[in-house]
């Protein structure tokens, strides 16, 4: 089975107004055969993977606890 062409599927999704329609366009989409490349992880990903970025060796952390690379707080 090949991969199907998931932005494409996923804008028929967005645009399909009847219910089965959609929950069968959605039941096709949502088949993942082989691994995704990254430009597919980003059609189903919350967040852009280029949106963040990590940051080794700050001892700045906005949220939550900052543990360092030795385990101790910063």
């Amino acid at each position: 089975m090949s991969k199907p062409n998931y932005a494409s599927l996923l804008a028929q999704i967005a645009a399909e107004t009847d219910a089965t329609a959609k929950a069968a366009l959605e039941a096709q989409c949502y088949q993942f055969p082989e691994p995704l490349t990254a430009a597919e992880e980003d059609l189903f990903n919350y967040v852009s993977t280029d949106y963040m970025e990590d940051t080794p060796g700050t001892t700045t952390s906005y949220i939550g606890i900052y543990y360092g690379e030795n385990g101790i707080i910063q």
